[in-house]
């Protein structure tokens, strides 16, 4: 009994002097490893083979090495519990070293994945920003100033696809050398204006010929003697309406019709007429033209969704608030915004708005501004101050810091 004592004090001792080995694999890939040893399957990386084979070589040799003296009876029963005790407790150890360094990687991995959503979510950002600022820097200005070129302009008018309503558009001849002359521009009105593009119908000039004096006194409207002006009361007052938009700036009070032979032209409901008078254009609410996907166009609305005339700008701008969407009108202002107007000062006008969110350098604020301009313009204004957030007194080519001058046209169209 005393050498199996001493045998086993001095195996305790060979054990305690062997080196410390740890080994970080996973008992589960331990087995597959070893399996895949004992059946000849070949490691797939030479590396990685000897970083565990030699670890787990060791903690195979030091298992058996616990089994033969349990067999032989070195071990007493309390003994081999302490052993066994031991021993899952340096595999627990080992794969909760695992354990923690899969924790680490994953951390890592997720905070660089979240590092790389936020440059991502950044770089997003940043892009609307930037493609904001293009779209309202390439939007199509849909008012002209004059200031610096002075350029001839001559003012021409289309209609809406159902017929209701007139659209001005501004000829802006850039080859003119000189002042010009508008009979040329006045008479070929069809060639300059695609109906497909802009998504509007052309009223039939092409069977009228225009005729101005030299001092733009008087006007002629001349047509053949079998002319047949286009049936129905409401294409006869849209026809009023587009002679208004057409000549109310030349000193003109009238249009002269005349056929071949006869001194007067039947306008449909109008009856026979020898002049046509040229109304002042005055007290319209502007909104936005778009048939589908075509052009956008400012459009100027006589009366309300009631069929009232607007007698004050107040109410002007209230309109300006509301869709016509069955004729593809659509309002500038956004609907629930709140707005104080002060129209004391006869020249200035000034509107300031609440905040909101649609407001920005965007496109939509540039046209509302537009649409404001020339609604105050035909409340005979000559500038407008518009107030938005305390940050914002850019939009476009807009100085939102001092008055805004009203335009000298709309919907310009550039003749080369």
């Amino acid at each position: 009994m005393m050498d199996q004592d001493q045998e086993y004090n001095k195996m305790i001792e060979q054990l305690k002097a062997l080196p410390k080995i740890e080994d970080r694999q996973s008992k589960t890939l331990l087995y597959e490893k070893i399996n895949e040893t004992i059946h000849g399957v070949k490691v797939a990386d030479k590396h990685n083979f000897f970083k565990w084979f030699i670890p787990s070589i060791a903690t195979i040799a030091f298992a058996a090495l616990i089994l033969i003296m349990i067999q032989t009876g070195v071990f007493k029963q309390d003994q081999i519990a302490n052993q066994a005790t031991e021993l899952q407790n340096n595999m627990r150890d080992i794969d909760s070293q695992e354990i923690r360094e899969k924790s680490t990687l994953e951390i890592n991995e997720s905070q660089e994945s979240s590092d790389e959503n936020m440059e991502h979510s950044t770089n997003d950002a940043k892009a609307i920003d930037e493609e904001q600022d293009q779209e309202t820097n390439q939007a199509k200005q849909l008012v002209y100033y004059n200031d610096q070129y002075d350029l001839p302009i001559y003012n021409i008018a289309v209609m809406d696809q159902e017929a209701m309503y007139a659209i001005p558009i501004s000829l802006i001849d850039t080859s003119a050398t000189d002042d010009g002359h508008p009979n040329d521009a006045y008479n070929r009105i069809s060639s300059f204006i695609d109906e497909e593009s802009f998504g509007v119908s052309l009223f039939p000039f092409e069977e009228v010929e225009f005729e101005f004096s030299d001092d733009y006194q008087t006007i002629n409207m001349n047509v053949a003697d079998d002319y047949q002006f286009p049936q129905g009361s409401t294409l006869a007052n849209i026809f009023q309406d587009m002679i208004n938009f057409m000549f109310a700036d030349y000193p003109a009070e009238g249009l002269n019709l005349q056929t071949e032979s006869t001194d007067y032209i039947e306008l449909g409901s109008f009856g026979k007429l020898s002049v046509l008078e040229i109304e002042p254009i005055n007290h319209l609410a502007y909104k936005i033209y778009q048939f589908e996907d075509k052009e956008r166009l400012l459009v100027p609305i006589k009366q309300n969704l009631d069929g009232e005339q607007f007698f004050t700008i107040d109410e002007a701008l209230r309109e300006m608030q509301y869709d016509q969407s069955e004729f593809s009108i659509y309002g500038v202002i956004p609907s629930g915004v709140e707005f104080s107007v002060d129209p004391s000062d006869q020249d200035v006008l000034r509107i300031n708005f609440e905040a909101n969110s649609l407001f920005g350098d965007n496109r939509m604020t540039k046209e509302m501004i537009e649409a404001i301009l020339m609604t105050a313009k035909s409340f005979d204004f000559d500038r407008v101050n518009i107030g938005l957030e305390d940050d914002l007194l850019q939009v476009g080519s807009f100085d939102l810091e001092l008055p805004i001058p009203v335009p000298d046209a709309v919907n310009p169209v550039l003749l080369h």
